[in-house]
Parts: structure tokens; C-alpha cells; sequence
């Protein structure tokens, strides 16, 4: 299991490490060039999505 503590931070390069998403990866055929891509594309969306949601909860002037 990856990152017990609460504290932790997780990296790109620990991510690709872990056994269970190596195992995922290889079963479903995907290359860890692929996988870091896909990754990095939903990192952007979500921190897009914390921007829209921040945006939208200022109060208008």
C-alpha cells in the first residue's frame, strides 16, 4: 500500500514504481510513458477544475 501516512507525498516516479500499477499497467498493455501522460493530463484538468470551482465561489463585486 502506497502512502499510510497522511503526510506523504506521492511522486510521478513513486507512482510508477508501485507494484500494483505496474501490474495494472501490464494488463491492460499500457506503457509507463502512456500512463505518466495520462497522469500528468488529469493532474492539469483537476487543478483547471479547483481554479473554476475557486472562481466560482468569490463573490461578485
Amino acid at each position: 500500500m502506497m502512502c499510510e501516512t497522511t503526510g506523504c507525498t506521492l511522486t510521478l516516479a513513486a507512482l510508477l514504481r508501485d507494484p500494483l500499477v505496474q501490474l495494472v499497467m501490464r494488463s491492460d498493455n499500457v506503457s509507463e510513458t502512456d500512463h505518466s501522460a495520462l497522469l500528468t493530463r488529469v493532474q492539469k484538468a483537476l487543478i483547471a477544475r479547483s481554479s473554476l470551482m475557486v472562481s466560482a465561489s468569490r463573490p461578485a463585486l
